[in-house]
């Protein structure tokens, strides 16, 4: 087992050294691979999915930082802030933009799509600028 779990750089779950050990003949169960991988200690590493999504830009492009750091907000609807993040689905990735209110910390616009294309984000800023007109 630790030859098998050694070869894989520490990535092969029980499972992964069961079927290995089973292809090599080996006859064990998955219960107690999994057994005696947890009295060593010898757990998988867990591999994340890395998807690029940040491209360096010119320098003069940058936009200045215009709250100077400063995440708070007495008032709502004067400060809002905003993020892209993706997520793993089975269907492929899902892009979700969101603008926050520093004042409620409240999402107050949101939305998804398939891609990361400018109308990810005027999407969730169309919600955010409604929110902000009624309150």
């Amino acid at each position: 087992m630790k030859t098998v779990f050694d070869s894989s750089d520490g990535i092969f779950g029980h499972r992964m050294v069961h079927t290995k050990l089973a292809a090599a003949g080996i006859e064990v169960s998955v219960g107690t691979v999994a057994g005696i991988m947890a009295e060593n200690g010898w757990a998988a590493k867990r591999m994340r999915a890395f998807k690029r999504t940040t491209i360096p830009s010119d320098p003069d492009k940058v936009f200045a930082d215009l709250i100077g750091r400063d995440f708070t907000a007495q008032i709502p609807g004067t400060r809002l802030v905003g993020d892209i993040t993706y997520l793993r689905t089975g269907e492929g990735w899902l892009y979700l933009a969101t603008v926050i209110d520093l004042c409620t910390r409240m999402v107050v616009g949101w939305s998804m799509a398939e891609h990361m294309r400018a109308s990810l984000v005027t999407g969730a800023l169309r919600m955010a600028r409604d929110w902000t007109a009624a309150i």
